[in-house]
């Protein structure tokens, strides 16, 4: 007997990789909100120059169009500064600073109404990641970006990896685009 696809060998891969993330399906019915921190979303190029990284935007007003709540995290004291600047304060529902742990997690969740295994989380730290795991969010996406490698983040236990979260354009099944 042939198998239908002749490349796979019927096994699963060990480590996924960025293309499976381009293959990959999220149910859009199973989550109502993402949580994103500030890095994935907008780049400090230094001397007060912050500009949003545009398929993270992109993604972001996918996700809004489908009616999706977002909130945004970010360690430092200035991020609201760093979004007006950026130009994308407006896409989020809230807004919070704090560490990188599940109790700023909680919070960004309470703030949007919701419990953390009805929520995405993405972020560029393998610490982010960890703490979204240990908050219970129910998808866990890191984003390659300067604080970890694509293996420090699935070794903190990123469910994906991406490059840049235009990648995930249109991978969510079931929202309206």
């Amino acid at each position: 007997m042939t198998p239908d696809n002749p490349f796979d060998g019927g096994k699963p891969r060990p480590i996924a990789t960025v293309l499976d993330a381009l293959r990959a399906r999220i149910d859009a019915e199973r989550f109502d909100a993402a949580v994103v921190w500030l890095e994935a979303v907008a780049a400090d190029l230094g001397y007060g120059d912050v500009r949003p990284l545009p398929g993270a935007v992109a993604w972001i007003e996918e996700l809004r169009g489908a009616e999706k709540k977002i909130a945004l995290c970010a360690t430092g004291e200035r991020a609201r500064a760093a979004l007006e600047l950026a130009g994308v304060a407006g896409l989020f529902d809230a807004i919070l600073t704090g560490p990188r742990n599940s109790g700023t997690l909680a919070e960004a969740t309470a703030q949007l109404g919701i419990e953390p295994g009805d929520a995405i989380l993405v972020d560029v730290a393998p610490a982010g990641v960890q703490a979204g795991h240990e908050a219970g969010f129910d998808l866990l996406i890191g984003v390659a970006r300067n604080l970890g490698t694509p293996e420090d983040l699935r070794q903190a236990g990123a469910d994906m990896v991406v490059a840049d979260l235009q990648e995930l354009l249109g991978a969510a099944h079931g929202l309206d685009r």
